[in-house]
């Protein structure tokens, strides 16, 4: 197997682990909303957006990583630069537009649709850690 397709197979692993750990927050979350008797569509609506809204963040994020290492790799290491800088600008303005048309809808809790992007480093923290453990 060559480079690119390990590669290609890691990111797919680690967005695997990354969007089972977001959906495992969104259910504890949901699941919490059900105790405290608030939940209702808007709270499924806000965690599920949220979800996604993180979910293809990760995966944004990962794509501007991996064409910012090949510019690196093929000898322009500031077009690299520009990349993983543009990539997380557009990233940003993503979260904000869809986070400001949820919450301007009043279809969506807001907390519900914020609590899976506020916990993304958590998630992506907790995949390193028992990634490690495993070797």
């Amino acid at each position: 197997m060559n480079d690119k397709q390990s590669e290609k197979r890691q990111i797919l692993r680690e967005l695997l682990v990354f969007s089972l750990g977001e959906l495992l927050i969104a259910a504890l979350m949901l699941g919490v909303y059900a105790l405290l008797g608030k939940l209702d569509g808007r709270a499924v609506l806000g965690g599920g957006i949220g979800l996604l809204l993180a979910i293809v963040n990760y995966v944004l994020m990962a794509l501007g990583v991996w064409a910012a290492a090949d510019r690196a790799e093929g000898g322009d290491p500031a077009g690299g630069r520009r990349v993983i800088t543009l990539s997380m600008l557009g990233r940003y303005l993503l979260i904000i537009l869809v986070l400001y048309a949820c919450a301007k809808s009043g279809r969506c809790d807001p907390i519900a649709l914020v609590v899976p992007l506020a916990l993304y480093r958590a998630v992506i923290y907790a995949g390193e850690f028992f990634r490690r453990k495993e070797r």
